[in-house]
Formats: structure tokens, C-alpha cells, sequence
């Protein structure tokens, strides 16, 4: 029978197993069944040892299952493993969820760290986080883009670094200052949109908020997807300290 860790697990550990991309490749390796280590490492630019310290995080989120077979461990998607998180994102969808003022639409989320540092890892440490893998131009031809950067001054831009050197805008911005950052927003628009994202002291920490004037389907999706990925990293990064 495999063995799992306690059910005694929240998101918060769930999202510091899930901020690191070896960690969720070795859950994609995991999808089609269990598999030994040295199975789940053949197609990993990591080592053998690596991919186990990997797993003992895993299994201390409570995202896979372990089980004995002669001399090897078998290691297994847990059912249910992600439930918290899961739960927690529901709970996100719910409350923290508005619609933005007029039109357009609003996306908030409290976090532990404090305003300067949230600004930070939106704006200076975006490359970290950011879900270019589905929010990119890359992307749309199957591949990453091999930079993402983030200009500081009026009238610069946010943009990505293509593989062959060239780069590409995906917004404009408009303002920043250590509250507040506006931008015109192109990537993935037939028209630019005003996006604004805002820095404020909370109880506890801090609030992103993030407005958009494009009130779509597709731009829904994409900022829950930012959200949700802004918010495992900067559980990650209080967990570093």
C-alpha cells in the first residue's frame, strides 16, 4: 500500500513544494503512474539525489504517496494531495475576488510580505515567477522565452527576450512609483488595455491589487493565473526566512 504523510497539511506548504519548476516537473512525470526515482530522474536536468530531496519535499506537502516494492520505492500522485490548496484557491475566489470599480475587472490578494517587498517580486523578480509558459508570446509557438524584463522608468516597457536575441513588448508602462504601477497592456490584446497594480499596507502584510479596463475571458484567466502564481511565490519567499 503507498504510503502518504499526514493529512495534516495546508497551502501554504503545498504552494512552497509547487514554486519550485523541478518539483512540479516531477509531478508531471508522476501523472501517467507510479515510478522508482531513478524513472522519474531519466528525463530531469537534475541528479538522482537531487530528484530524492525533491520527493521528500513532496511527500512532506502531502502531493505523493510512497510505497515499498522489493529493493525500490515506488512513488505515486497522492489523491487529494493538492485538496488544500485547492480549497484555499476557492476560498481566494470568494472573498478576495471583486469586480473592479466601473469597467473592467479586479483581481486582490493579501500576502504576509510587506509592500516593498511585493512590489519587488512583482516588478524586479518577475522572471522568477511569472507563468510564461501559458502568458508569454513564446508560448503561443510551444517554447519559453529566455528573458523576462521589466524596464523601471516611464515610457519603458515589459517585455520578453526571444531565443533568437530579438525582443518583444508586452506592455508599455505608464507609471511607477512604490505604490502603484500602471501600464498599457498589448500582449494578447487586438488593443492595448490600462492595467494597474497597486501596493498597500495590510494587517499582517500587504494587498496586490490588480485592475484591468479588458474585462474578458481570456483576461480573467490570465490574471488568475499571475494571482495565483505571485501568491506560491511569495509564500516560497517567507519561507526562506
Amino acid at each position: 500500500m503507498f504510503r502518504a504523510q499526514s493529512s495534516d497539511v495546508d497551502h501554504h506548504a503545498i504552494l512552497t513544494a509547487l514554486a519550485d519548476p523541478t518539483r512540479r516537473a516531477v509531478l508531471d512525470r508522476l501523472r501517467d503512474g507510479a515510478l522508482p526515482v531513478g524513472r522519474i530522474a531519466e528525463t530531469l536536468p537534475v541528479s538522482r539525489p537531487a530528484v530524492s530531496q525533491h520527493l521528500k519535499v513532496l511527500l512532506g506537502a502531502g502531493l505523493v504517496s510512497v510505497e515499498a516494492a522489493g529493493t525500490r520505492n515506488l512513488y505515486a500522485l497522492r489523491a487529494g494531495g493538492a485538496g488544500p490548496l485547492v480549497e484555499w484557491l476557492g476560498r481566494l475566489s470568494q472573498t478576495r475576488i471583486a469586480a473592479a470599480p466601473g469597467p473592467g475587472l479586479c483581481r486582490t490578494l493579501s500576502t504576509r510580505l510587506t509592500p516593498g517587498e511585493a512590489r519587488h517580486l512583482f516588478c524586479e523578480d518577475i522572471a522568477r515567477w511569472w507563468p510564461v509558459a501559458r502568458v508569454s508570446l513564446s508560448a503561443q509557438d510551444g517554447a519559453l522565452p529566455q528573458a523576462v524584463v521589466m524596464e523601471r522608468d516611464a515610457g519603458g516597457a515589459l517585455r520578453e527576450v526571444l531565443y533568437d536575441g530579438t525582443a518583444a513588448s508586452w506592455a508599455t508602462i505608464v507609471e511607477q512609483d512604490e505604490q502603484r504601477l500602471a501600464l498599457d497592456w498589448t500582449l494578447g490584446r487586438t488593443e492595448a488595455s490600462r492595467v494597474t497594480v497597486a501596493f498597500t499596507e495590510a494587517q499582517g502584510g500587504s494587498q496586490l491589487e490588480i485592475v484591468d479596463t479588458a474585462d474578458t475571458g481570456d483576461a480573467r484567466a490570465m490574471w488568475d493565473l499571475v494571482v495565483e502564481r505571485f501568491a506560491a511565490a511569495a509564500a516560497s519567499s517567507l519561507s526562506n526566512f
